[in-house]
């Protein structure tokens, strides 16, 4: 294989090589990430967010704990949700990312061609003399 179709492809291995190492190391972070955790109470028509604390699940987010922290007895159903999910981020970062790349491909992909193109003149088929 001659040296420059050598550096071509090894040029793409490193782009694969390098979103296939990203992928490794951002996912433990992305499973390991606290994420902060909301009770919705709906109290009298009136609907109140209260934080959980770090150590607290959402299991913990029950009508007990809405009419302790919002003083009033006739709650409705609570509703415990996440905020800013660190892992929502890294799926809209990922595809921010990948959409750039591949545009960015797009875009020189004319001019990698022509100049592959230009340093690798086309071969033509010869008769070999005396057969």
């Amino acid at each position: 294989m001659p040296l420059k179709q050598r550096i071509f492809v090894l040029i793409y291995d490193y782009y694969f090589l390098t979103l296939c190492l990203t992928i490794f190391v951002v996912t433990p972070i992305v499973q390991t990430a606290d994420v902060r955790s909301f009770c919705k109470c709906v109290c009298d028509q009136i609907s109140t967010i209260v934080p959980l604390g770090m150590n607290q699940t959402c299991s913990e987010c029950n009508l007990a704990f809405c009419k302790e922290n919002t003083s009033k007895e006739d709650c409705e159903i609570p509703t415990c949700f996440q905020r800013d999910s660190y892992k929502d981020e890294v799926i809209v970062y990922f595809y921010i990312i990948i959409t750039s790349g591949l545009l960015l491909i797009a875009l020189t992909k004319p001019y990698i061609e022509r100049w592959w193109r230009r340093t690798n003149p086309s071969h033509i088929y010869t008769s070999m003399p005396n057969s």
